[in-house]
């Protein structure tokens, strides 16, 4: 019988390059092409999305910051409360089509008023599944919005999580940005 014994301290070069090869590893059926980053590998991965809107940063950003309003409007992200603050934790819940809400509790990184809302969530301990959301506004001629909304996520689940939830979440992201968008233009 053989046995793979090495001394204590050797590295296996052979076994950490198919561990690295696995973590950068990318993935041809990720999704729709206006809606994954092609960089990103098993461990790792991006949904991003963009839409023009019909109204200035300001306006958009009001919709944004207005938490206790986006169970009136908000498709996917049903509940949110707390303070908007860098540094501040709030508390979501989303709801993905087809499945019952669930609640997160990120702690917002970026607060930049009509430029960036961004967040990081992660389930249970750190590593597991981390979810980095962000909205990033551009200011466009004629009074007009481009909103980047993206999510990068990252762990060792994602490879399970990803058939489960990667389609419903890229509807999500775009029915978030249509009511978004209209809520918006009516303000």
């Amino acid at each position: 019988m053989y046995l793979d014994r090495q001394p204590a301290g050797v590295q296996r070069p052979w076994r950490l390059g198919i561990l690295a090869a696995l973590l950068t590893s990318s993935c041809s059926a990720c999704g729709p092409a206006d809606a994954v980053d092609s960089a990103d590998g098993i461990f790792r991965w991006t949904i991003s999305t963009v839409v023009e809107i019909d109204a200035p940063p300001a306006r958009v950003w009001r919709v944004l910051v207005d938490l206790p309003a986006y169970r009136e409007w908000n498709p996917f992200i049903v509940e949110a409360t707390g303070m908007v603050a860098a540094g501040e934790r709030l508390s979501l819940r989303m709801a993905l089509p087809g499945r019952e809400p669930m609640s997160i509790a990120p702690r917002l990184l970026v607060v930049e008023p009509e430029r960036e809302l961004r967040w990081k969530g992660r389930l249970l301990l750190p590593g597991l599944f981390d979810g980095e959301h962000a909205f990033v506004l551009t200011a466009l001629a004629d009074g007009r919005t481009r909103l980047d909304h993206w999510e990068r996520f990252a762990g060792v689940l994602l490879p399970i999580a990803k058939g489960m939830i990667y389609d419903a979440t890229v509807q999500s992201f775009h029915a978030l940005n249509a009511a978004l968008a209209e809520r918006a233009v009516a303000r």
